[in-house]
């Protein structure tokens, strides 16, 4: 499949956040319920996260936003993956592959060294996904984590996340 990915306006956010609920259901059987805030998302989290994150998103050819995913460049080395989620429709055609890419693309030409993501042992089809494109994991225990490069995700960590890397 053919796809786009353009940097999301505002506007979008309402799709991006969509795409975040379609499968909010696949985490509440492992993801602390604190936590489901950031899977269930509202009108709250659009506008804090729309501040702080680049999001990019991809359509299907009726226009219909399918796939999304978010950068931070946390320093001059490190770009963190947010959120990299399809519409539950769309899951296994090679688009979560394709905004993997450009993350890493988009990384490689702002002068980035790795790329880290945040997922849970029980999210199955995103670690195996990561792992086939790469990513290592490097850190499970919480304070490892949370720790890392002087506690960059301490704010993003859910509770029973591990960290993955992917050296650029």
């Amino acid at each position: 499949m053919k796809i786009e990915i353009n940097k999301a306006s505002y506007e979008d956010m309402s799709d991006v956040a969509e795409i975040l609920k379609s499968s909010a259901h696949w985490y509440e059987k492992f993801v602390d319920e604190k936590d489901m805030d950031q899977h269930n998302v509202d009108e709250e989290w659009i506008d804090e996260n729309y501040k702080k994150r680049e999001f990019y998103v991809t359509k299907n050819k009726e226009g219909k936003s399918i796939g999304t995913i978010s950068l931070q460049n946390f320093d001059d080395q490190t770009t963190y993956l947010g959120y990299v989620y399809l519409d539950v429709n769309y899951v296994g055609n090679g688009i979560g592959r394709k905004l993997i890419s450009f993350a890493e693309e988009l990384s490689s030409e702002r002068g980035q060294e790795e790329m880290i993501l945040l997922a849970h042992p029980e999210a199955k089809w995103a670690t195996k996904a990561y792992e086939k494109y790469g990513f290592e994991k490097v850190h499970e225990k919480k304070e490892d984590v949370i720790s890392y490069k002087g506690n960059l995700l301490e704010s993003y960590y859910e509770e029973g996340f591990h960290l993955y890397r992917y050296k650029l």
